[in-house]
């Protein structure tokens, strides 16, 4: 019996641990991941699963990703990984990651806002179902001089 003891102890311990000073809430916390990347066109030609360099100067590695409500109030930022990179079609990308933790699914929709670029819209719900924020980035060529 008093090995069962601790063990016991130990259980209804841990067990609680979600709901530590949250004995006034009926319901679960409704934080949940975001996981997406950055794809940008264009990039050069090589093995998909090598490191690359996007061809553009606002998308790199450590850039700033900014997530923000439906009124553009940004409420959480996180940076891009490495880039890595991916061909689809005989087309070759170079994508970058980046994750966010603890949003709150209370919202609609979220923006994700990464360099200068626009921002994207993503529904909540298909985003704490585990759907990945793919901001997708074309490179238009520059005019060239007259």
């Amino acid at each position: 019996m008093r090995r069962l003891l601790p063990a016991l102890v130990l259980v209804l311990t841990l067990g609680g641990c979600g709901w530590v000073g949250r004995a006034d809430e009926t319901s679960k916390p409704d934080g949940f991941q975001l996981h997406g990347y950055v794809s940008v066109a264009g990039a050069a030609t090589g093995v998909p699963g090598t490191p690359c360099l996007a061809p553009v100067p606002d998308i790199a590695s450590g850039a700033t990703v900014k997530v923000a409500d439906q009124d553009g109030k940004v409420v959480a930022v996180t940076t891009l990984a490495a880039g890595v990179l991916a061909a689809t079609g005989g087309t070759y990308h170079c994508n970058f990651s980046f994750e966010l933790l603890n949003l709150s699914g209370s919202r609609p929709t979220y923006q994700i806002l990464v360099g200068d670029r626009p921002p994207v819209a993503f529904e909540t719900r298909a985003l704490r179902e585990g759907r990945l924020a793919v901001v997708d980035v074309a490179v238009t060529a520059s005019p060239s001089p007259s």
